[in-house]
């Protein structure tokens, strides 16, 4: 059961989640149960479509071997029921659709925009020419951007949606929702670079140029824990923000990175989302209780 929910990309779903719940509370934005959880909704039902896509493609000729060299058991599963996959992909983008439009009438454009962008990111196998998922750094960032943006721009959808649903671009330019979005990208980007490591035989077969590839997998490990535990630092001790909520973080960030440093499971990629997913629901117990 718990290899079929990570096939499915349930974990992914829930790492986005977690990205939007620490935007938010790192920020310090006021909590609106009702509104956030549709934009929760919203997110785990775009992420869930965009990840299942980016698995099976818009059609079976587009699947990519690399994925059958790095996650065989993942790649078969998915391969025999790429119809029914498919089909899951429209329904979870239906219900994204209708917590957008809940939220605000632009916001519907996100998970649209979302599976426009796994098309350009990795659409088909590689050919002669590198995808941007190939390319060193640019695989890490696209996802770290990506995952922020979406993130930033629920957030606004569900605290600062704006006259008549558009779009209150002056409630980005906050130095709290600034510093949250930096401290996010980066944690995406170390993230990203751990899950690498899954893929690092792969990865280098078919050419697609990752921090452990290039680095190797015990410097990449290195760097992304040394990047975690600056964000930690940094959150301890940059006075942006309010202060509970960026020590909280800054403490689940220590102990799920040492943790998941000494434990060195074999495969990272679920720990990983997995983690952020812990990690935002004891901040907000955390901040609840408090």
């Amino acid at each position: 059961l718990l290899s079929a929910l990570s096939y499915l990309a349930i974990w992914p779903a829930l790492y986005a989640a977690a990205a939007v719940v620490c935007l938010g509370s790192v920020a310090g934005l006021a909590v609106d149960s009702f509104r956030e959880s549709i934009g929760i909704a919203m997110v785990v039902c775009t992420a869930l479509a965009t990840y299942l896509l980016d698995r099976v493609k818009l059609k079976d000729s587009w699947l990519d071997p690399a994925d059958a060299a790095a996650h065989p058991r993942r790649y078969f599963f998915l391969a025999a029921r790429t119809r029914v996959i498919r089909a899951l992909i429209g329904c979870a983008l239906c219900a994204a659709m209708v917590c957008a439009a809940l939220l605000a009438r632009w916001t519907m454009a996100l998970p649209v925009l979302s599976c426009a962008g796994v098309l350009v990111y990795a659409a088909k196998p590689r050919r002669a020419r590198p995808r941007p998922k190939d390319l060193l750094l640019l695989k890490n960032a696209s996802v770290a951007s990506g995952i922020v943006a979406f993130s930033l721009l629920t957030l606004l959808a569900i605290h600062e949606p704006g006259p008549l649903g558009t779009i209150n671009f002056a409630a980005l330019v906050t130095p709290s929702l600034l510093f949250s979005s930096a401290h996010l990208f980066l944690r995406i980007f170390a993230d990203a670079a751990l899950c690498d490591l899954d893929d690092e035989d792969s990865d280098r077969r078919h050419g697609t140029t990752t921090l452990p590839t290039h680095f190797g997998r015990l410097p990449a490990w290195n760097l992304a824990m040394m990047l975690r535990l600056g964000l930690a630092l940094a959150l301890a001790v940059v006075p942006i923000g309010p202060l509970r909520p960026r020590l909280a973080w800054a403490a689940v960030t220590v102990v799920s990175t040492l943790s998941l440093r000494l434990s060195s499971p074999a495969h990272i990629r679920d720990a990983v989302d997995l983690r952020f997913a812990i990690e935002a629901v004891v901040v907000s117990l955390v901040l609840a209780w408090g």
